[in-house]
């Protein structure tokens, strides 16, 4: 069992995106104006002429009637709302469908100059980021497909958490069922991904989880190698 997501379903086709946050679609043979839950540059996914699918919003007092949550890709559905990412592993965890640790989970946690998607406080605390994937090509699932500064801070403080003792563990979930190992995006970001290298050679846990995605649930389907070039240290 996956996590719900409730709401109102409605196919559109994508037209253009306007800036971060908003794009044109057409719904019923007109243009509609729609929020965009992701920060990424989506390129290889929002084309014109795509068919997408939008949830519509209780809000009355919103901007925009509908979100676009998914994009049909070759027949098969992503997810580009990352945000959802968090609560599709915290149900995993829940559900024990997904085993980080034994304790008491906790979210958002602060430490440092950073906070934590989640904790699992026990024996040996537990601090776990979690990154949502939305990029795949050639079967492969990466990250980031936009410059993160804010990404590379928060390895760099799991890494100074295992220093001092404690477990640290970054969680990418890729929001597509087929792709087949996870690798990050080094020409987006080479600061990320040289991150990412000193992350893994100071022994912090680096996972990637596949999910599959109907129009009304998102679950992990299980975990899929992560790639990195281990041989560079930096």
């Amino acid at each position: 069992m996956g996590y719900k997501i409730a709401g109102y379903k409605k196919e559109a086709i994508f037209l253009k995106r306007l800036n971060r946050f908003e794009a044109i679609v057409e719904v019923d043979g007109r243009e509609e104006l729609v929020h965009v839950p992701n920060t990424g540059r989506l390129k290889e996914l929002l084309i014109e002429g795509t068919k997408v699918y939008l949830l519509r919003s209780e809000n009355e007092k919103r901007k925009t009637k509908y979100s676009l949550m998914f994009v049909d890709k070759n027949g098969k559905l992503i997810c580009i709302n990352s945000s959802l990412a968090n609560r599709v592993l915290e149900d995993a965890l829940k559900n024990g469908d997904v085993y980080l640790g034994n304790g008491k989970l906790k979210r958002e946690v602060t430490y440092g100059n950073s906070k934590f998607d989640f904790c699992i406080l026990g024996e040996k605390n537990i601090f776990i980021e979690v990154k949502c994937a939305t990029y795949e090509c050639n079967g492969i699932a990466r990250f980031p497909d936009a410059p993160t500064e804010r990404g590379s801070r928060h390895i760099e403080e799991l890494i100074n958490l295992k220093r001092q003792g404690y477990e640290s563990e970054v969680i990418f979930i890729a929001f597509m069922d087929y792709a087949e190992c996870f690798t990050p995006y080094r020409e987006i970001d080479e600061k990320f991904y040289k991150t990412l290298i000193k992350a893994r050679e100071n022994g912090v846990d680096i996972k990637c989880y596949r999910c599959y995605i109907t129009l009304d649930e998102i679950g992990i389907v299980d975990e899929i190698p992560v790639k990195l070039d281990i041989d560079n240290h930096y």
